[in-house]
Order: C-alpha cells, then structure tokens, then sequence
C-alpha cells in the first residue's frame, strides 16, 4: 500500500450551483492501491483543505497491475477527524 499521495489528486472542474455560491469540485485520482483502501475513512485526509461535502473524486486504483474505477462522493470533510467517501453506485440518482 502506497497510501495517498496529493500530487495524484487533480481538480478537473468546479461547478457552480444554486443561488447561495455553492460550487462543487470535480477530481481525478490515480493510485497503486486498492479500492478497499482508497474507500477507507481517513484516506484522504491529508487533502482535507481541497475537499468539501459532494464533491466528486473520480479514482483508478491499479492495484498488481490491474486496474479498476470507482467514483465516490466526499460525504464529510470535517477540520479534524476522519475525511469520508461513499461509492457512487448509481449515478441516476434513483
């Protein structure tokens, strides 16, 4: 396990919305680790001052050389404590 590296976190766009300034970020990310460790509360933790609730992390976890894509949802981004995603499995919304 690698663990997550900032240089690898990339803001691809920033979205506004609504009428109160509210913007949300979209990323990608690339790592050597596995899904279950990128999902993992705390692991983006050290990116806690780019992230913000409903962002959008794009990631591809290549984990011994094959890779997989998952797209998760920051659904906390606390000033201490542990920065958590959740796996977006149904991008419909239904």
């Amino acid at each position: 396990m690698a663990g997550f590296e900032a240089r690898s976190l990339c803001l691809v766009n920033s979205v506004p919305y609504g009428s109160a300034g509210r913007a949300v970020d979209f990323f990608h990310y690339a790592t050597g680790d596995a899904v279950a460790t990128v999902i993992a509360a705390g692991y983006f933790n050290t990116a806690r001052d780019k992230l913000a609730v409903n962002d959008v992390i794009e990631a591809l976890c290549v984990a011994d050389g094959v890779g997989d894509r998952v797209s998760l949802i920051v659904t906390a981004a606390p000033a201490s404590g542990n920065v958590t995603t959740a796996i977006n499995t149904d991008a419909s919304g239904a």
